[in-house]
């Protein structure tokens, strides 16, 4: 090429001294050619070309109905769609599905008239069928922010021939701590004060409570029965979910994992009877409703809950976090102080609490399809969905709407605070926000922002100064449980093992009742053997066999190894 560079050299100039000898020779004026109107209306054109942003379309069928259908000018015209714009100079053009998203995405996929990205809850079908391609050099060219963010949870989403092909959301990112969410006891405030506010740190401490309620408190003021401790049944977990987290069983999981990374299931952990023990004692004594494992939701709110006959309740945090509305609207006496504090107590066998479990791999997928013309720019969005700024612009809305830089942190206008406090509903808000929609993407809200804030801030307790909701942060968030590579502990398993554990968990479910509604401890114990046995009959040993062997496949693919 340089060759040819100096070879060139002297014929332009030639060019150049013949070009201008001729000008002088035929005495031609050096004049200064204005543009035409023609030539002025090109170049708008050709920058207007050039400014244009780059269109993706984009299809959400992952699920869950959004707020604003396809064709409302929500999508094209909200706060977020134009920041991003501005930032990028790229334009989201948006599908959503509605109803069973699954469907209609199936008939597209099969059309071959598909878009850009596409949200979906599983990706196995547009992994298989080449829909969705590698993304491993977009994220080393242009995803540095995503690369970080996700740390080595990208191990997790290779598939077998090494290659990324989906993103998901709601991962906590790398470095993270979550806030303090999932199990917990709940202690009615009013009570817990009038009993001096007891120590309640292990399941002896909350033994002892519940007896002194009992005594203390054993009619509500309109003399139906108070109960120390209620609950209800309204799925496998619900009687007793609660209390087997507060033993160590990572929240959700329904599995114990030795010291030694095995797993079994949580009722042949070393503390397991004594937590069925723990229940049954309650039961026997009184301390417990005896409709607890029997009644659904709907009734224990209406029952008991709502007409303040609970005294404590042992769950998810939320599940009694609304009824003080309902004691005060009701005027009931010390009404204000009515509200359900959060509690996480030991077993003296127990494992440290796991009352929420996150996991880095996250939930659902994007990807970008085979028929994105620009998969550059598709990177350069998602990758900036993953920075500070982008995912809480995404989570919040652009800055000076809802919120404003105050004292070098984000903070709530008055305004908008007083609307979330009023209990306004959050559609409004996205309309004038647009807050949420994007972060469906690649968003997560888990963890906490450089400025100590929550991701979103009108569920931050110290932005809305919900002193309540501070409590059960600080109650809760020291017990959280990466569970990263304790989901999707069935993947690949043959039919007979599926089998196993489906009655594995129908008898984990069922079975455990005859447990705790034993009318002597001797009873207890006899019942618990036979649980654990019955177990073991219907397959437990396979299954288990099984979920071990992934587990600590995906540990080794975590760390790169």
């Amino acid at each position: 090429m340089k060759r040819v560079q100096k070879m060139m050299a002297p014929i332009a100039a030639a060019v150049l001294c013949f070009t201008v000898l001729g000008a002088c020779s035929n005495n031609a004026v050096n004049e200064t050619v204005e543009p035409t109107a023609a030539d002025n209306q090109a170049g708008v054109q050709q920058n207007a070309k050039k400014d244009e942003p780059i269109v993706l379309s984009i299809v959400n069928s992952a699920g869950g109905t959004p707020n604003f259908p396809t064709g409302d000018a929500f999508w094209e015209d909200n706060p977020v769609a134009k920041a991003l714009e501005e930032k990028l100079n790229i334009k989201l053009q948006w599908d959503v599905y509605s109803g069973v998203g699954k469907d209609k995405l199936n008939v597209t996929l099969a059309s071959g008239d598909y878009p850009d990205l596409i949200m979906l809850s599983d990706p196995a079908r547009v992994i298989a069928d080449k829909i969705a391609i590698p993304l491993n050099e977009l994220i080393e060219e242009h995803g540095p922010d995503l690369k970080k963010k996700y740390g080595s949870a990208l191990n997790l989403l290779k598939q077998d021939d090494g290659n990324i092909y989906h993103l998901t959301n709601s991962y906590l990112p790398e470095g993270a701590t979550p806030p303090g969410y999932g199990y917990s006891l709940q202690v009615r405030k009013d009570i817990y004060d009038a009993l001096g506010s007891p120590k309640l740190a292990t399941s002896d401490d909350v033994y002892n409570y519940l007896k002194q309620v009992k005594e203390k408190y054993p009619k509500t003021s309109d003399g139906q029965t108070m109960y120390p401790l209620s609950g209800y049944n309204r799925n496998w977990g619900s009687p007793y979910f609660g209390m087997i987290a507060m033993a160590g069983s990572p929240a959700d999981s329904k599995i114990y994992i030795g010291p030694d990374d095995t797993i079994k299931y949580w009722a042949k952990a070393p503390w397991a009877q004594e937590v069925l023990q723990f229940y049954n004692k309650l039961y026997r004594e009184g301390l417990i409703d005896p409709e607890a494992f029997t009644q659904d939701y709907a009734t224990w709110q209406k029952s008991k809950l709502y007409p303040a006959r609970v005294a404590a309740h042992i769950g998810g945090w939320n599940q009694t976090y609304d009824v003080l509305k309902t004691y005060t609207d009701a005027k009931l006496p010390n009404a204000e102080n009515m509200y359900f504090e959060n509690v996480v107590f030991k077993f003296p066998s127990g494992d440290k609490p796991a009352v929420f479990s996150v996991s880095k791999k996250g939930t659902g997928a994007i990807i970008i399809t085979d028929k994105c013309k620009n998969p550059e720019a598709a990177m350069k969005l998602l990758n900036y969905l993953t920075t500070e700024e982008g995912n809480f612009l995404a989570m919040n809305g652009p800055e000076g709407i809802q919120w404003e830089m105050k004292d070098g942190k984000p903070t709530l206008t008055q305004s908008y605070l007083d609307r979330w406090i009023a209990g306004e509903k959050q559609v409004n808000i996205e309309k004038e926000t647009g807050m949420g929609h994007y972060a469906r993407i690649v968003g997560s809200d888990l963890g906490r922002t450089s400025w100590g804030t929550y991701w979103i801030l009108k569920d931050d307790p110290v932005a809305t100064n919900d002193t309540r909701a501070q409590q059960r942060d600080q109650a809760l968030s020291p017990y959280w449980y990466d569970a990263t590579t304790i989901g999707d502990l069935m993947v690949g398993a043959d039919t007979d093992t599926l089998n196993k554990q489906q009655a594995v968990d129908k008898r984990l479910y069922e079975n455990a009742f005859s447990v705790i509604l034993a009318k002597t401890e001797a009873e207890c114990a006899a019942e618990f053997a036979k649980f654990v046995s019955e177990l073991d009959a219907a397959g437990a040993e396979q299954v288990e066999a099984y979920m071990t062997k992934m587990h600590q496949q995906y540990e080794k693919q975590l760390s790169g190894t």
